[in-house]
């Protein structure tokens, strides 16, 4: 589910002059924000999904007709205002500047019927997927209330999320959480100076999530613990010698968890992620390699 997409644009342009006229060299644009990103990425895996997601305006119709070339299947909720346009700048040196607006607002009615759409969709899936930001307008209880709702509906919940949403759904134990450090510091209410406070971190919201807390970590790799077992992992990034871009990369990372080959070990699920992952940062933001066979079942 993805309550807060958007169409992500990027930008290219040789450096960022502040003060300065900067000219851009090229403008692509795709459809984003974190729920589609998964979807999209979980297509490459060879895991079909159902989205259910927001759309209004000019921006909307974009969204769902790219979805649909890309015969990624999504459900639409109408909303009355425009949906997003994040914007990504890419200079050929030096780091990347993210702009993601605040807009839209949904209204009590246009939420009501987003929460009735995704439940109604998700009945005869596999799991639910839970992330990004909320939209504005969605009460910081959510994500908690879909948690729940999916756990009546005896289904298990990956949630991805931060700040206050995070920490209400955390409480309602879905089945597995990824944060990056920085999410996983402000559960925490303090940074980490190793891997150490990054590792005990995790093992605290474990005991509260009961689950799989999977800890995105950049080039560091990641840390898993298992809130039932007890059992840890801390794992190494795939090495990649020239990474052309870092947006999405966790999303490629909890799709890959979610499209490994049933059964698979929690080693081979974490790898199978770090290897999509290294896969997103290779490429140019929204670009995903060839597309693999899709398999039964859905997420």
């Amino acid at each position: 589910m993805s309550l807060n997409p958007a169409i992500d644009c990027e930008w290219t342009t040789t450096a960022i002059v502040p003060g300065e006229k900067n000219e851009l060299a090229s403008e692509r644009r795709w459809p984003g924000g974190k729920g589609i990103n998964v979807a999209r990425w979980l297509a490459w895996g060879g895991r079909a999904s159902r989205l259910v997601l927001p759309l209004g305006g000019a921006t909307g119709r974009e969204i769902a007709a790219a979805l649909s070339a890309e015969k990624v299947s999504f459900q639409s909720v109408p909303i009355r205002q425009s949906t997003r346009v994040n914007v990504v700048v890419t200079p050929d040196t030096g780091p990347q500047l993210r702009f993601n607006p605040s807009w839209p607002v949904v209204s009590g009615a246009e939420l009501t019927r987003l929460l009735a759409e995704a439940r109604r969709v998700w009945c005869g899936c596999a799991a639910v997927v839970l992330t990004g930001s909320l939209v504005r307008g969605a009460p910081m209880d959510t994500y908690a209330r879909l948690v729940s709702a999916a756990h009546a509906d005896n289904l298990p919940v990956a949630l991805d999320c931060d700040g206050e949403a995070f920490r209400r759904a955390a409480l309602l134990k879905p089945d597995l959480v990824k944060p990056n450090e920085w999410e996983l510091a402000q559960w925490a209410g303090h940074g980490f100076s190793d891997e150490h406070g990054v590792v005990v971190a995790a093992r605290a919201l474990a005991k509260v999530t009961g689950g799989w807390v999977v800890v995105s970590r950049g080039p560091a790799g990641v840390v898993a613990v298992d809130g039932r077992s007890g059992d840890e992992l801390v794992l190494p990034a795939v090495p990649v010698r020239c990474v052309r871009n870092t947006l999405g990369a966790g999303d490629a990372l909890l799709a890959g968890l979610l499209s490994a080959p049933s059964g698979a070990s929690p080693r081979r699920r974490l790898g199978h992620g770090l290897k999509a992952a290294a896969a997103a940062v290779r490429l140019a933001p929204g670009v995903l390699p060839r597309r693999r066979r899709p398999s039964a079942g859905c997420v």
